[in-house]
């Protein structure tokens, strides 16, 4: 979709004049003169020239009225101001011409004179001249150059018997301001033809011709973008002017919005097309150009870079992109240090003026009337709404709109949906986001028609009552089921949504206010149960868990101050007995799986073990001391078992070697020890 820019160019307003003589005199034009016009333009590219010839059948057809007769002696013909060698002929001799002036710097009038026309005589006359077209930027907008050409083109006959053609090389494209226009090509070269006649008679139109293949080619480089200029041949300035705009225009855009060049266009292309249908120029994001004139405009250039990020592919309204590009372009030309363009004044009480959000079409249809007052006033509605906001809050608001956030979600949150900005959204950023007091009322006053005031009111309504249930839930947001609502306008469904979730406030900020007494952050799964909220059953479940939770997080907090509370030694130890930080961390993990009971429960006994530490950190020495006194004394029982285990044993052992010398002979000895035999008893 192609973006206008916010200024026009002023029309061409030059009509067909044609002298005619009454008895010698000259008088108004009447039905009296049949004129049969045939117009025929034709561009010779290499010569850079247009040669146009305009052939007149001239029949007088005024009834005498007794005595008094009329004739016609003379003839007008518009043609370019910069028009040379104009001849007129009629059967086969010369006739006298002048060209004059008129108030329009780019056209002039042939007058043709010739002997009378009396009533019921013809007379065919034949036009010739050349127009070899103005420099740049000229006050005439006649041009003929390399490769293109734009003039304005006239016929001259009635209705029925009016015929123009414009013939060029084939290669080159045909834009006019007129849609009349049909093209025969054969091959070599393209007829343009048209039959149109206007109310008053005759026609005229202004024609552009361009061959693509013949320009000023150009790269500029910017912040890591490339771009492809595309000039008249003949005209180099242009190319070093928009050269040096975008390479200060890009990064000041860049930084106003708060975002890198989108990217989305490779050439900014010199052309006369968008003067033809009422613009200065515009961004053709289905070509990935931006066409403008010849004029060195830093304003236009900056405006049309801006729709790289405001553009109808984000903006739903064509007045919200097309003010938006415009602040974005004044406020581009002030930080390069230029001078802004100044805005025509518009009231809305004028003639002219529309509701914006009636305002349609685009650069692709021709500029009308209502374009003339709606440019300036999207302007006049856009810098009203953000002329108080700095380049940064400018920024903030720009970029959440050009990324389609919500006004009721937090900064940089992305919409699931991914819907683009409408005016509705606009002004619920402008207000939440931005801080704008008066959008409402400037949109009441510029923007809405008389169908969409009634909505007005009733959102100022909701938005009150919103604010109310925002309030009382404290830090957190209210939940999806009304932000949703909120943000599609759906104000019944949101007074619905309001009645189920009033009483959830209360309990919402008793969780945030346990969590602060408590010391510590409140699990994400207990917020975004809240916040997340958009069907019945949930606000429902939501008054039953919300208290349970408050009550967890009050018992996880003092569960978790109890198992990081400083303590000597002793209770040290006696806590890591008891499992008090082992139970503090099951509690929080309960917490944050939003199984509030458990938490509870497991919480509890981390406090309620926590204050016994002491005691299991007094125990566990006399403890220990027992377990040694135990082991020492049945060390010294082992010990006395096994001395007695092994006099026993070695007593057996006697036992048993006593009985095993029964019945056996004694063995006498003597002294010293040595045995002696029976023999040797005495006798």
């Amino acid at each position: 979709m192609r973006a206008a820019r916010a200024r026009r160019r002023g029309a061409w307003l030059v009509g067909l004049t044609v002298g005619v003589v009454l008895v010698g005199q000259p008088a108004l034009a009447d039905e009296g003169l049949a004129t049969d016009g045939r117009s025929r333009y034709v561009l010779d590219a290499r010569a850079t020239t247009v040669r146009a010839t305009v052939t007149l059948d001239l029949r007088n057809t005024t009834a005498d009225r007794g005595n008094t007769y009329f004739y016609y002696n003379r003839f007008s013909v518009p043609l370019p101001a910069g028009a040379r060698q104009v001849q007129a002929r009629s059967g086969g001799s010369p006739l006298p011409v002048s060209v004059i002036g008129t108030q329009d710097p780019s056209t002039a009038l042939a007058r043709i004179s010739f002997p009378n026309l009396l009533r019921g005589r013809s007379r065919t006359i034949t036009l010739t001249f050349e127009v070899p077209g103005e420099k740049p930027r000229a006050k005439d907008s006649t041009r003929v150059g390399p490769g293109y050409a734009s003039f304005a083109v006239h016929g001259v006959g009635d209705s029925g018997r009016n015929r123009v053609e414009v013939v060029a090389p084939s290669s080159m494209t045909f834009d006019s301001t007129s849609d009349e226009f049909t093209s025969v090509d054969d091959g070599r070269q393209t007829t343009h033809s048209s039959d149109a006649v206007s109310p008053g008679g005759g026609s005229w139109a202004v024609v552009s011709l361009r061959d693509p293949a013949r320009k000023d080619e150009r790269v500029v480089d910017v912040a890591g973008v490339s771009l492809l200029l595309d000039g008249f041949q003949d005209d180099p300035r242009w190319s070093r002017f928009v050269a040096g705009q975008v390479t200060k225009g890009l990064p000041a855009l860049e930084r106003l919005v708060g975002a890198k060049w989108p990217g989305g266009l490779e050439r900014i292309r010199e052309d006369a097309s968008p003067s033809l249908r009422g613009y200065d120029g515009w961004f053709d994001p289905s070509d990935d150009e931006i066409v403008i004139g010849e004029r060195l405009d830093a304003d236009l250039i900056f405006h049309e870079l801006s729709h790289a990020w405001v553009s109808g592919e984000r903006f739903d309204q064509r007045w919200v992109s097309e003010g938006l590009a415009q602040v974005l372009a004044e406020r581009a030309v002030k930080a390069t240090g230029g001078t802004p363009y100044v805005h025509p004044l518009v009231s809305r009480g004028s003639s002219q003026a529309v509701a914006l959000n009636g305002w349609g079409g685009s650069a692709g249809t021709r500029s009308g009337e209502v374009d003339a007052y709606a440019y300036p006033a999207a302007y006049a509605v856009t810098s009203a709404l953000v002329g108080r906001l700095d380049d940064n809050e400018l920024s903030l608001v720009l970029g959440a709109a050009i990324r389609g956030e919500r006004a009721y979600d937090p900064a940089g949150t992305k919409d699931a949906n991914g819907g683009r900005t409408d005016w509705r959204r606009w002004l619920d950023l402008l207000e939440s986001r931005g801080g704008v007091d008066d959008g409402a009322e400037l949109f009441t006053r510029w923007v809405v028609t008389p169908g969409q005031r009634a909505v007005l009111v009733d959102r100022a309504a909701a938005r009150a009552a919103y604010a109310q249930v925002d309030t009382a839930d404290g830090a957190w947001l209210p939940p999806e089921g009304l932000r949703g609502a909120m943000t599609d306008w759906d104000f019944e469904r949101a007074a619905a949504v309001r009645e189920k979730v009033a009483g959830l406030g209360a309990p919402a900020t008793a969780v945030q206010a346990a969590a602060e007494r408590a010391g510590v952050e409140i699990p994400d799964a207990v917020r975004a149960a809240y916040e997340r909220a958009e069907h019945d059953e949930q606000y429902t479940a939501l008054a039953a868990a919300l208290p349970r939770a408050a009550t967890a997080v009050t018992a996880v907090g003092a569960a978790e101050g109890a198992a990081a509370r400083p303590r000597d030694p002793v209770s040290a130890l006696g806590a890591t007995l008891l499992g008090v930080p082992d139970r503090a961390a099951r509690a929080t993990a309960l917490l944050d799986e939003g199984d509030y009971p458990a938490a509870t429960e497991a919480a509890n006994e981390a406090t309620s073990r926590s204050d016994k530490a002491l005691l299991a950190g007094l125990a566990l020495p006399v403890l220990l001391l027992l377990l040694l006194l135990g082991a020492v004394l049945w060390v010294r029982r082992l010990v006395a078992a096994g001395a007695r285990r092994r006099a026993e044993q070695e007593a057996t052992l006697a036992a048993l070697a006593a009985i095993s010398r029964v019945g056996e002979p004694a063995q006498p000895t003597v002294a010293g020890g040595a045995p002696v035999t029976a023999s040797e008893e005495p006798g």
